[in-house]
């Protein structure tokens, strides 16, 4: 059984690179980002008014109130053909480009027009580069603006759009194939008859796949008999990664690891000192992974997460590929009588100022419900064997966290 850092040291040193491609813009969301990217041009590429008013040399305002000629108006999109002459006025709008010569812009609510629109009354003074946008105050032209190894997210498609990029380069999405083992499961269709449950990890870990940005597919239930898991698992080969759920423990009928070694799959670890999901196997056949995970729901959404997202981020070339780890509050006791790792589902907000946890009643690695309640995963180290309400722990911070009680 090896400790958890050094299971995802393994996983990460053996997980290769998928290289990249081109994609249009409007399929970049939720991308890695495989090239740096410079802005073709200063951002803005001109003064540009940041409200709808009127521009101004700050110095004719300067005793305001004051009336002043209003010498045209400039629209988002026009170009001003001269510049502003001294005691005048231009309306502008937001977005417009501000005329040479003046050196603010007082916003329309603080002015009144006077004789049609003729004249102006500024009723307030303005403070020199008050409301303008300067030329290249977010990036001159050959400025970096985006850098390599990160998650596209929509205000990053905004800049994207911003410089240019029409096609940008990605890295390859990761296929995995995910197999679900076990007698008793049923699909989610059926109703379960006495002694049977519905298959929910199929579903969560295609779910968890996608999520990390790979293309999924499943491979379907199959019962614990070694000839119909070998022939899933040859099939399962076609994919950068092998996702396997359930039959990785010690009982008579976990027959993975043995389906595994008939393929020449060099597995380099079968035991994390971990809770939930101590049985965890993982291996590497020719450039191929494979994850063998515990079948109970929670251990395989957690190793999961912890393990096969990081290698699906990696082989994206993302250059985070861990959950964010923040120091929280308990607001009540937790245990551990592991001796393992121990990740605790709980609820994470800011409160008074300051991170606070609740840890959340479960009834064990098979309580999805809890899980999913969670945003968050409380961490006890092996040596920890309890936390008391009012002491600090570390958590990991779930994908769910700002929608789940985060920063509300």
């Amino acid at each position: 059984m090896i400790p958890v850092d050094a299971a995802l040291d393994i996983v990460l040193k053996h997980t290769p690179s998928l290289g990249a491609e081109e994609v249009p813009l409007t399929e970049a969301l939720g991308r890695v980002l495989a090239e740096d990217v410079s802005t073709d041009s200063d951002l803005p590429p001109f003064d540009r008014s940041a409200m709808d008013g009127y521009a101004v040399r700050a110095a004719d305002v300067a005793q305001a109130p004051v009336v002043l000629d209003v010498a045209g108006q400039i629209r988002a999109g026009q170009w001003p053909d001269q510049p502003l002459p001294p005691g005048q006025a231009v309306q502008v709008m937001t977005g417009a480009p501000v005329p040479a010569g003046a050196t603010a812009v007082q916003p329309v609510e603080k002015t009144r027009a006077i004789d049609g629109g003729r004249r102006v009354e500024i009723l307030e003074p303005v403070p020199t580069g008050a409301h303008i946008a300067r030329q290249g105050a977010e990036g001159h032209a050959g400025d970096e603006v985006l850098a390599r190894g990160s998650v596209l997210d929509p205000a990053s498609v905004a800049v994207l759009a911003a410089v240019g990029k029409g096609k940008v380069l990605v890295g390859r999405r990761p296929t995995v194939s995910v197999l679900v083992t076990g007698d008793e499961l049923v699909d989610v269709w059926d109703a379960p008859t006495r002694g049977r449950i519905r298959n929910s990890n199929g579903y969560a870990l295609m779910a968890q796949a996608r999520w990390a940005g790979a293309d999924a597919r499943s491979l379907g239930v199959v019962p614990d008999q070694a000839p119909l898991i070998a022939q899933a698992v040859r099939e399962g080969f076609a994919s950068d990664v092998l996702v396997i759920s359930g039959g990785v423990s010690e009982g008579a009928f976990d027959l993975v690891e043995e389906v595994l070694t008939r393929f020449d799959v060099g597995l380099l670890f079968t035991k994390v000192a971990i809770k939930p999901g101590a049985p965890l196997v993982f291996g590497r056949r020719g450039d191929k992974l494979i994850f063998g995970l515990p079948g109970n729901p929670v251990s395989a959404q957690v190793t999961f997460d912890l393990f096969a997202r990081a290698a699906l981020l990696r082989m994206q070339g993302a250059h985070v590929v861990t959950r964010p780890r923040v120091e929280v509050e308990l607001l009540e006791s937790v245990t551990n009588r592991s001796g393992r790792r121990n990740h605790l589902p709980a609820r994470v907000r800011f409160e008074g100022g300051r991170l606070v946890a609740s840890p959340l009643r479960s009834v064990g690695s098979a309580d999805v419900v809890a899980h999913a309640r969670a945003n968050a995963l409380v961490v006890l180290e092996s040596e920890r064997l309890r936390a008391e309400a009012g002491e600090k722990a570390p958590a990991l911070l779930l994908g769910n966290f700002l929608e789940r009680d985060g920063l509300a």
